[in-house]
C-alpha cells in the first residue's frame, strides 16, 4: 500500500512538472526564448569554445615541460664497423690489405641493459607569429558574440511575430463572440416573432445560417489560437507539453506614425555590418600573421636527466652509483632567409581576400539602406491599410445595427441583416488581416534599423 501511495506521488509529481504553466508577456517570450531557444544556446556554446581557444593559444606562449623515462634491453648488441686491423698492434696492421673490408664488430661501448630518466623545457622568447595570434584570438572571441547577437535578434523576431499572431487571433475570437451573443439575441426575437406569425420561416433559416457560419468561423479560429500557442511555444524552445498563456492585448503595442521623409539607417547598429567588420578584422590579422614570418624567432630551451646502462639487470637499481646526471640548456635562432617567395604570394592573396570583404561591406550598406526603405514605406502603407479598415469596420457594424432595428420595425427584410452580417464579417477579416500586417511591418522595421534586440 505504501509503494502504491509512493508511486502516486511520484506519477503527480512529474505530471505536474510535464504540465507547468506559464502567464507570459512579450518580453517575459523573449527572455525565456534567449535562455531555452537551441540555436541560441548553440551559439553560446560556440562563444564558450572561442574563449577556450583563446586560453589554448595563451598556452602555447608558456613554458612546455614534459618529462620522459625509458628502460632497454639490448638481446643482441649492435655491430659497428671498424677499419680493418683496428684492433692489431702496429707491426701487424701494415699486412693488412689497404684495399679490404671494413670489419663489424660488437660494440664495446653498449650495454645489455640502458635506462634514462629525462625533463625538457621549451620556452618562446620571440615568435611574430605567435603575438599575431594572441590578436586573432580575441578576435575570434568577437566575432562568436556577434553570431551569439545574430542568433538573438533571429530568435526575437521569430517569437515577436508569433506573438503577434495569437494576440490578433485571440482578439479576434473576442469580436467573434461578440457578434455571435448579437446574431444569438436577434435570432432568439426572430423565433418568437415566427411563432406569432410576424416573421417568415425564411428569414429565420438565413438568420440561422448566418450564425452557424459565424460558429464555424469561431472553430478555425480557434483551431489557429492553437496552432499559434503551439508555433510560438517551438519558436521559444518551451516543451509541447507545457501551458502557455500570453497576458496584455494588442492594444498595448502602439503602431508609431513614420515620418514622410525615410530615416537613415545606422550601420553601426546592425549586426551583420559588425560581423563582417569583424570578419575585415581577421583577415587583417591574417595578412599580419603572413608577414611576421619574415621575422626571426628565438627559443630557450633546457634538458636535463640520468642515464645509466649495466650488463646485468640486477645493476639497473643502483641508482647512487650507476645513474648519472647529464644537462644542457640553449637558444636556438631560426632566422628565414629565402622561402621561395611563397609568403609574397599569400599576402599578395590576403590583399585581394580584404579587397573582396570590402566589396561585400560596400554591398551590404547598400542592401541596409534598401531594406530600410522597403521596412518604413511598407509599414507607412500597412498604417494607412489599417486605419481604412478600421473605419470600413466601425461602418459595417453600424450598418448591422440599423438593419436589424429596420428589421425589427418591418422595415427591413432578413435579407439585408444577413448582407450586412456578411459584410461585416468580412470587414473584420480585413481589419485584423491589416493589423497583422502592421505589426510584423513594424517588427521587420525594427530589425531593419537594429532595434529589435535592445542591448
Amino acid at each position: 500500500m505504501k509503494q502504491l501511495i509512493y508511486l502516486t506521488l511520484l506519477l503527480l509529481a512529474n505530471f505536474s512538472y510535464a504540465q507547468q504553466k506559464h502567464n507570459m508577456t512579450l518580453q517575459q517570450c523573449l527572455e525565456y526564448a534567449y535562455t531555452n531557444s537551441a540555436t541560441v544556446q548553440k551559439s553560446m556554446l560556440d562563444e564558450q569554445i572561442a574563449k577556450a581557444k583563446v586560453n589554448e593559444t595563451i598556452g602555447i606562449g608558456l613554458p612546455q615541460i614534459n618529462g620522459s623515462a625509458s628502460l632497454s634491453y639490448n638481446f643482441e648488441l649492435r655491430g659497428i664497423p671498424f677499419p680493418p686491423g683496428f684492433f692489431l698492434p702496429d707491426s701487424l696492421r701494415n699486412t693488412i690489405p689497404p684495399d679490404a673490408e671494413l670489419a663489424m664488430v660488437r660494440s664495446p661501448f653498449s650495454a645489455a641493459y640502458e635506462g634514462n630518466l629525462g625533463l625538457s623545457i621549451n620556452q618562446i622568447i620571440f615568435n611574430g607569429s605567435y603575438l599575431v595570434g594572441l590578436q586573432a584570438s580575441k578576435t575570434y572571441t568577437q566575432l562568436a558574440k556577434r553570431n551569439t547577437e545574430t542568433s538573438k535578434i533571429s530568435t526575437a523576431e521569430n517569437v515577436t511575430k508569433a506573438y503577434f499572431s495569437l494576440l490578433v487571433a485571440k482578439e479576434r475570437i473576442t469580436l467573434l463572440d461578440n457578434n455571435l451573443s448579437r446574431l444569438d439575441s436577434l435570432l432568439k426575437d426572430v423565433r418568437a416573432l415566427n411563432k406569432q406569425g410576424f416573421a417568415e420561416n425564411l428569414d429565420l433559416n438565413r438568420l440561422e445560417v448566418t450564425a452557424n457560419n459565424l460558429r464555424s468561423e469561431k472553430n478555425k479560429v480557434e483551431r489557429l489560437i492553437q496552432l499559434s500557442n503551439e508555433l510560438l511555444k517551438f519558436q521559444m524552445g518551451m516543451p509541447a507539453q507545457d501551458q502557455l498563456e500570453v497576458t496584455g492585448s494588442i492594444r498595448d503595442f502602439q503602431l508609431e506614425q513614420i515620418p514622410e521623409q525615410n530615416v537613415k539607417a545606422d550601420y553601426k547598429s546592425r549586426i551583420e555590418y559588425n560581423t563582417l567588420e569583424t570578419g575585415i578584422a581577421l583577415s587583417e590579422l591574417a595578412k599580419k600573421n603572413v608577414r611576421s614570418g619574415y621575422l626571426p624567432s628565438l627559443v630557450a630551451f633546457g634538458q636535463m636527466g640520468y642515464s645509466t646502462g649495466a650488463r646485468y639487470f640486477a645493476s639497473i637499481g643502483d641508482f647512487k652509483n650507476r645513474w648519472l646526471g647529464y644537462g644542457t640548456v640553449g637558444l636556438q635562432l631560426n632566422v628565414p632567409i629565402f622561402d621561395g617567395l611563397q609568403k609574397k604570394y599569400k599576402v599578395q592573396q590576403s590583399n585581394l581576400e580584404l579587397l573582396k570583404l570590402e566589396q561585400d561591406k560596400k554591398n551590404l550598406e547598400k542592401v541596409i539602406d534598401f531594406q530600410t526603405n522597403q521596412s518604413q514605406i511598407t509599414l507607412r502603407n500597412a498604417i494607412e491599410s489599417l486605419e481604412i479598415q478600421k473605419r470600413n469596420m466601425e461602418l459595417a457594424k453600424e450598418v448591422v445595427r440599423v438593419s436589424q432595428i429596420k428589421y425589427k420595425q418591418g422595415v427591413g427584410t432578413s435579407s439585408d441583416i444577413v448582407n450586412a452580417e456578411s459584410a461585416f464579417k468580412e470587414a473584420e477579416t480585413n481589419y485584423y488581416a491589416s493589423l497583422y500586417d502592421a505589426l510584423i511591418a513594424k517588427v521587420d522595421l525594427d530589425k531593419a534599423l537594429g532595434k529589435l534586440v535592445k542591448n
